[in-house]
C-alpha cells in the first residue's frame, strides 16, 4: 500500500488490484489525475527531437519557441450536452502553439498549429474548438482551419 494518504484515500483497496501500465494509465486518465499539458509537451518533445525548455522559462515549452497546449472536450451545459468544447489558454502567449485535443467521446485526438496571428486578435484568456455533443465529432469553426493531419507533422512543425 502507499504511505501517500492522498493516494491511498483516492484508491484505497483498488491499490491492490493487478493491472496492465496502459489500463492503469486509462484510469488516472478518466479521473483527470493525469497532466496532459505536460505528457504532450514530453511527447512533441520526444518524438520531434526538439528539446524543452526549464519549466522557468515563460510563454514557450521548446527550445524552437513553440508553445504547447493538450485539451480535453468537455460539456459547454452540464444540464444538457449538445456540445462539447476544449479550450486553449492563451493567456500571455505570443508565441505559435502546437495543440493537442483529446475528444472525449471517441477517445480520438486531434492535432492544430496555431500561428500566433490566428489568436491574437482574441481578448479573452482562451478560445475553444467545438465538437457535436452527441457523437463527438467535429464542429464548424476558426480552429479547424489549423488542423493538422497527424502527430508526425505537428511534430515536424515543432
Amino acid at each position: 500500500m502507499s504511505n501517500n494518504v492522498l493516494i491511498q484515500t483516492i484508491f484505497d483497496k483498488r491499490l491492490t488490484e493487478t493491472k496492465t501500465l496502459q489500463e492503469a494509465i486509462d484510469v488516472l486518465f478518466e479521473m483527470n489525475l493525469i497532466d496532459i499539458g505536460e505528457l504532450a509537451e514530453l511527447a512533441i518533445s520526444k518524438k520531434s527531437g526538439i528539446k524543452q525548455c526549464s519549466k522557468n522559462t515563460p510563454g514557450i515549452d521548446l527550445v524552437s519557441g513553440k508553445q504547447i497546449k493538450h485539451a480535453r472536450t468537455n460539456p459547454d451545459d452540464l444540464g444538457k450536452v449538445s456540445s462539447l468544447k476544449a479550450y486553449i489558454s492563451i493567456k500571455g502567449i505570443t508565441a505559435p502553439i502546437l495543440a493537442v485535443v483529446t475528444e472525449r467521446v471517441t477517445k480520438k485526438q486531434y492535432f492544430f498549429y496555431f500561428p500566433y496571428k490566428s489568436f491574437s486578435m482574441y481578448y479573452g484568456n482562451t478560445f475553444s474548438i467545438c465538437f457535436k455533443g452527441n457523437t463527438g465529432e467535429p464542429a464548424s469553426g476558426w480552429a479547424w482551419d489549423y488542423e493538422v493531419d497527424s502527430f508526425e507533422k505537428l511534430c515536424a512543425m515543432a
